[in-house]
């Protein structure tokens, strides 16, 4: 009895001891399907990640995006990302012939497009809070 009684304070005292871990970090969302992709940048300030999982260059631009997207500035903005390869109906329908390609739409209508990389944070974010 006395080893139970040990055993459960020591439980106990191991889950008061745990940080509360947060979860509400926003992250880039894998956008696959042309109904998928148009309902996700209908309503409001989108910015879409086109990328070929093999390309290093967009591998370099990547953590921009992901910085940008964690950024409380903009938590109404939808973040996706549209793996090229995967997805060539809405590469077509929306004129993406390369990668890295990073769009910002409002109300599902393109305002803003950067081809390639080099692309900083501060670049993105001036180009969201026109259109926030």
């Amino acid at each position: 009895m006395k080893n139970i009684v040990t055993i459960v304070l020591c439980l106990l005292l191991s889950i008061s001891a745990c940080k509360k871990v947060e979860t509400s970090i926003k992250e880039v969302e894998d956008v696959n399907g042309l109904s998928s992709f148009e309902s996700k940048i209908s309503k409001g300030v989108s910015l879409v990640f086109y990328h070929a999982s093999w390309c290093s260059i967009c591998k370099e631009q990547r953590p921009v995006v992901q910085e940008t997207a964690k950024n409380e500035s903009f938590s109404n903005v939808f973040f996706g990302q549209v793996e090229f390869e995967d997805n060539s109906e809405i590469n077509q329908k929306y004129d993406v012939n390369g990668f890295p390609t990073t769009v910002i739409y409002q109300d599902g209508v393109e305002k803003e497009r950067l081809n390639g990389k080099g692309h900083s944070a501060e670049e993105i974010q001036t180009l969201l809070n026109k259109y926030l």
